[in-house]
């Protein structure tokens, strides 16, 4: 992923991460990203991501030979199958990066306890324009793990599994507790795939050391925001230094193939609520506390073929 910059008045937060798009057979997830929303006028929507039919030449060694009802067999079932997949060293990929969606409430200038003024508004929106993190779409072939097409990472290194897929820089994909998990729900598709459906307990996630990236359930799963992107300083006009975020109602929606035992799609939606402090050094502006209202972070993973 591209190594985010952090920015500016508007809450220029943030990172790298996916979306909500394209490819063959169709499985129902709940995508509530701005773009969505706002093309289906509404609070919620139920969205088609689109996957194609995998194509294994080897199983996983996962038994499927029965889909789960229970919270922690369903828990289980895909903690297993995801950690096999990600073990895989021949795999292809497609990977869809949103990008994050930034909603900032309000920006209060922490002096005077009085929110930005309206003119300084379109600055940092430009800002924001010309810094926020785009969307990407990328295919990673992995061969002994490490990808032939030469994709790399936003510190210019070459994507492996282990720094492309969740969680990331991790040799696992998934590894949490039952407790750590609010619902689980699975369900088998027309097609004969099973679709498994995990929401993660909310967690509160403040940071203050650019070299400390607190721990939450959603790290052992998918992709979060970390602390060097985050706490850092925003091309010399200003540092943020502080961040309290809370992670709510954030899932994943993963669609495996039974025979194989692998995964054929994930989606992973993270949502995140919360604020920040920066000192900003733009036209003498000082220190500000910006609110987040819900921003998306979402990335999906389409595997076309594991040997």
């Amino acid at each position: 992923m591209k190594k985010i910059i952090a920015l500016t008045l508007a809450v220029v937060l943030l990172f790298s991460f996916t979306g909500c798009s394209l490819l063959v057979k169709k499985v129902e997830v709940t995508c509530t990203c701005p773009g969505c929303l706002a093309a289906a006028g509404q609070k919620d929507q139920a969205s088609d991501v689109e996957y194609k039919k995998l194509q294994a030449s080897s199983k996983s060694g996962v038994d499927c030979s029965k889909l789960p009802t229970d919270k922690a067999g369903i828990v289980k079932l895909y903690t297993e199958v995801a950690n096999a997949t990600k073990a895989a060293k021949e795999q292809t990929v497609d990977v869809i990066a949103e990008g994050a969606k930034i909603q900032v409430g309000a920006i209060v200038v922490d002096e005077t306890g009085k929110e930005l003024a309206a003119s300084l508004m379109p600055t940092a929106n430009k800002l924001i324009d010309t810094f926020s993190p785009k969307p990407e779409e990328y295919t990673c072939v992995f061969s002994g793990g490490t990808d032939k097409n030469g994709n790399k990472t936003g510190d210019g290194e070459v994507r492996t599994t282990i720094n492309t897929l969740p969680a990331w820089n991790q040799d696992y994909m998934c590894e949490v507790a039952d407790d750590m998990i609010k619902d689980a729900k699975a369900e088998e598709l027309s097609d004969g795939y099973w679709k498994i459906t995990i929401v993660l307990n909310d967690a509160q996630c403040e940071m203050t050391d650019p070299k400390v990236t607190p721990d939450t359930p959603h790290a052992h799963c998918m992709g979060t925001v970390q602390a060097p992107d985050l706490l850092t300083d925003f091309g010399g006009n200003g540092t943020i230094y502080y961040a309290n975020l809370t992670y709510k109602d954030s899932a994943i929606v993963a669609v495996i193939d039974p025979d194989s035992g692998y995964l054929v799609q994930l989606h992973t939606s993270l949502f995140i609520y919360g604020d920040a402090k920066m000192d900003v050094k733009l036209m003498s502006i000082g220190k500000v506390t910006a609110g987040l209202e819900k921003t998306t972070f979402i990335n999906t993973y389409n595997w076309t073929t594991i040997a």
